[in-house]
């Protein structure tokens, strides 16, 4: 964290010499007023993007500018950074089909409503953003070119000029106004709105100046204004499709949505008006719905597919002894079993203590992936800078014995039965919920597993909470604040748990309005103890690796340790 500040305040000192940002500009941005995720896109806005220092290991994540990730280049490349630079040695090929085959349909496409990475896997090419994240996830302008902090509760955006959308009409300031205050509504129930409750206003100054007004201080604003989900709709066209964007798509993005055949492929074509001019380099992108991982695997084999991902690493090692290019690292996704706070017996915090205390993380991550990946709390082990050490954890430690006098204390010496939700989309979960039904024997709790289909599960979790535990697998947050606050506190739409406790609440307030990084990692390492030892809303287990093979003529791909594929706008194909 040292060596990243010390990076971007050298920047700064330099960019205020050259005369590039005004004195007052110097002085909010070192005054302490913002975060580094704000100061890393002011000055990439300057362009004078800095390189972040050497990593010691590991992903960086943190706030939200981040830092370095552990995704790899494929095998053979120099990069090791996130991405294939071949371009380098030869010329630049445009045109072509990219098929990239996915592993579950999309859940609606409305970025402000769809919770869903598989919907994220589809709109996050149509739609752009103020902000977006590098591979090594530092923020950078995008629809926004340049911000100015006029004081820690006001901030000036310069919209970029001349943007389309894809029906052909101009991107306003007030298409931005309509997009955050859409998000924000209580009447919309967008799930984003826990990013940008703080807002307090929003005011068009000019045709090309949005002012935004906080409630608070607001640490991790960029970064969620870089967040897919953050997406800039048109007015105009989600008023006539009055308000409804589930089946339907239009923005700024390099890819125009075609035809979305239901369960089977979405068929993109590349928007030629993009503002961005030299992207997408492909002409069609199309994203096969093949839920079987052997028969992605085959079809990588008989050249049907251009790329996919893969979960089991037998099979990504299998492709890659073949040949194969294979993006890989550690990412920022983890995996938990939600615990119904509400409920009979666990809304006894020693109940849900004792669980914690009888399970072995380790078991879980060996039988899910071979042990290829990092036991996480919940804020995923990945994110280096935020993330405390399990080891600090005392309930990480299995002690059947505590877990049993836990669980007398509570009440129930011989256990009780206990019902666990699932879906068999994701065969982590599945794993997850055998290991842990095994591992609760012991105690007389029995689990019954109960599957659902995909999209039943996440009407579960998200809007009827009728579950007693519940695995699902959560992805990448800018920040510290979107892997608790988000999921924790007693306010948030996303509270699947039920917790409400006003030691927790307190102190995500403060860690949201707090902008001393220093003081933000005591608050957060304060919060993920009480959530691991003390109330345990939920179980984490680990964070995995990710593996996207493609044949050997797919080029320019940059993986990301969030999992986001909007670098599909920059691969070509040399065939």
């Amino acid at each position: 964290m040292e060596d990243r500040t010390t990076a971007l305040l050298d920047q700064l000192v330099r960019l205020r010499k050259e005369g590039r940002i005004s004195r007052r500009q110097f002085a909010r941005l070192t005054g302490g007023g913002v975060g580094l995720a704000a100061i890393s896109a002011f000055i990439a806005a300057c362009g004078s993007e800095p390189t972040p220092p050497p990593q010691q290991g590991g992903s960086g994540g943190g706030q939200s500018s981040g830092g370095s990730s552990a995704t790899e280049a494929p095998s053979g490349t120099p990069d090791a950074g996130g991405g294939s630079t071949e371009e380098s040695s030869g010329e630049v090929k445009r045109g072509g089909r990219l098929t990239f085959a996915i592993d579950t349909a999309p859940v609606g496409l409305d970025p402000h409503l769809a919770t869903a990475f598989s919907s994220q896997m589809f709109y996050e090419h149509i739609y752009d953003t103020l902000f977006h994240f590098t591979p090594d996830l530092q923020v950078v302008p995008s629809l926004a070119e340049s911000f100015d902090v006029i004081d820690e509760k006001t901030y000036e955006f310069k919209i970029r000029q001349g943007v389309k959308f894809q029906d052909g009409s101009p991107l306003t300031v007030e298409d931005v106004i309509f997009s955050y205050e859409r998000m924000i509504d209580p009447e919309v129930k967008s799930t984003r709105g826990v990013w940008f409750n703080q807002i307090d206003g929003l005011e068009a100054k000019d045709d090309s100046t949005l002012v935004v007004y906080l409630k608070n201080p607001f640490a991790p604003l960029i970064g969620f204004m870089a967040m897919p989900g953050a997406a800039i709709v048109s007015k105009a066209f989600t008023e006539a499709n009055n308000n409804d964007l589930t089946a339907v798509a239009m923005g700024t993005g390099p890819f125009q949505l075609q035809e979305y055949i239901t369960n089977q492929q979405g068929n993109f074509t590349r928007f030629a008006d993009h503002w961005r001019g030299d992207v997408p380099l492909v002409d069609e992108l199309v994203l096969q719905i093949t839920t079987d991982e052997a028969s992605r695997m085959a079809a990588i084999r008989a050249q049907q597919i251009d790329m996919t991902r893969l979960f089991d690493k037998t099979n990504a090692d299998l492709l890659e002894g073949e040949g194969y290019q294979m993006y890989k690292g550690l990412c920022t996704s983890y995996t938990l079993t939600f615990i119904n706070c509400r409920r009979e017996p666990l809304n006894d915090p020693r109940v849900r203590q004792a669980l914690s205390y009888a399970i072995d993380r380790q078991q879980f991550l060996d039988t899910a992936v071979f042990g290829d990946g990092e036991i996480s709390g919940v804020i995923p082990a990945a994110e280096k800078n935020w993330a405390l050490p399990v080891s600090e954890y005392a309930s990480y430690k299995q002690d059947i014995e505590k877990a049993k006098q836990l669980l007398a204390e509570a009440g129930y010496p011989d256990g009780f039965n206990v019902t666990l939700t699932v879906s068999p989309q994701y065969q982590f979960d599945v794993s997850n919920a055998q290991v842990l039904q095994s591992q609760l024997r012991p105690l007389g709790i029995n689990v019954e597993i109960q599957q659902v289909e995909w999209g039943n599960l996440l009407n579960t979790i998200n809007q009827t909470r009728d579950f007693d535990l519940l695995n699902i697998i959560y992805t990448f947050q800018p920040d510290p604040d979107g892997y608790t606050y988000n999921f924790f506190h007693s306010q948030s739409l996303n509270n699947a748990s039920g917790l409400a406790d006003a030691r927790v609440d307190e102190l995500l307030d403060r860690g949201r309005a707090e902008t001393d990084q220093a003081e933000r990692k005591k608050i957060y390492d304060e919060v993920q103890k009480l959530l691991a030892d003390e109330l345990v809303p939920v179980l984490a287990y680990y964070c995995y690796y990710q593996y996207l093979p493609s044949q050997t003529y797919v080029k320019g791909y940059k993986a990301i340790p969030s999992l986001s594929r909007i670098y599909l706008r920059e691969t070509w194909l040399d065939k």
